[in-house]
């Protein structure tokens, strides 16, 4: 087993593979933002509380931190949606990137000067990402927006802190906490489900269990096995998945600004896997 045991790399690839899915499923179906938000976090939840193993959590002051963070990321893009384009809605909670560098150096003392390069060619392919939805934008949103990086950056961090043990029972406990506070403080009409297609409940549980269970199952358990820089940096293939995804199966096109983005991004990728080389991804 231990021949085919993924490395964290790998893992966190897999979670931003699933989460790049929300975009194409979630224009299949014309459902409140704040519905489904709540419900895929509570099928999610139900569906991953079997691996729940409560001694290997760390009931400690980071897991309410995580808690926090990962229902800040979560509520704040729906929320970033609402006020501002979606480019940055989605985009934003990247600029963890940097919050994670500068943390790092901070801490240490010392600042990684080979990551460097890596990282502002990063940060400059989110911002080039971002500007490509300014028709659309408003403060407030941006703003909201913001918030997600810095949601991104400690949930990142929160997992080695609480859960690195137990990585599926903290994602489940996580999304029964999203699930709660949504249905409590921000609370859809319920009695819209009963309305519900087969289709969206489909396109719902799919959300649910693969988008968001398997998405930060995958996520969790490969920042245990690397740095929350690395998976930081790893994780942007969601933005670059999810157009590619609406592409090939909606026939909606990235703008030219997306692209150069995407390019610029991706050189960054590269340029930190050879900071790593030649360890295994």
């Amino acid at each position: 087993m231990k021949n085919i045991r993924l490395s964290g790399g790998m893992l966190v690839f897999l979670g931003a593979f699933f989460w790049s899915l929300n975009s194409p499923l979630i224009k299949f179906i014309e459902v409140d933002a704040f519905m489904t938000c709540g419900l895929r976090s509570l099928i999610a939840g139900i569906v991953l509380l079997p691996f729940l193993r409560p001694k290997k959590i760390k009931w400690n002051l980071w897991l309410v931190v995580y808690l926090i963070a990962y229902c800040g990321l979560t509520v704040s893009i729906v929320l970033a949606l609402r006020k501002t384009s979606a480019p940055i809605a989605i985009g934003m909670q990247y600029a963890s990137i940097i919050w994670l560098f500068l943390v790092t150096a901070v801490s240490t003392r010392k600042l990684d000067k080979k990551r460097l390069m890596p990282v502002l060619m990063i940060s400059a392919g989110v911002i080039v990402f971002m500007l490509s939805g300014l028709d659309g934008t408003s403060m407030t949103g941006n703003l909201i927006a913001l918030t997600e990086s810095i949601s991104f950056a400690f949930m990142t961090v929160g997992v080695k802190k609480c859960g690195s043990e137990n990585p599926l029972g903290l994602t489940a406990i996580s999304n029964l906490f999203v699930a709660f506070f949504v249905f409590t403080f921000l609370p859809p009409d319920l009695s819209d489900t009963l309305c519900f297609t087969s289709q969206e409940w489909f396109i719902m549980l799919i959300l649910g269990v693969v988008q968001m269970g398997l998405g930060y199952a995958f996520y969790n358990t490969g920042v245990s096995r690397t740095s929350p820089q690395k998976a930081s940096v790893i994780a942007l293939w969601e933005l670059i998945l999810g157009p590619v995804w609406v592409a090939l199966f909606l026939h909606e096109y990235p703008s030219l600004m997306v692209c150069i983005g995407f390019v610029i991004i991706i050189a960054g990728i590269i340029m930190d896997a050879k900071v790593d080389s030649p360890a295994k991804f």
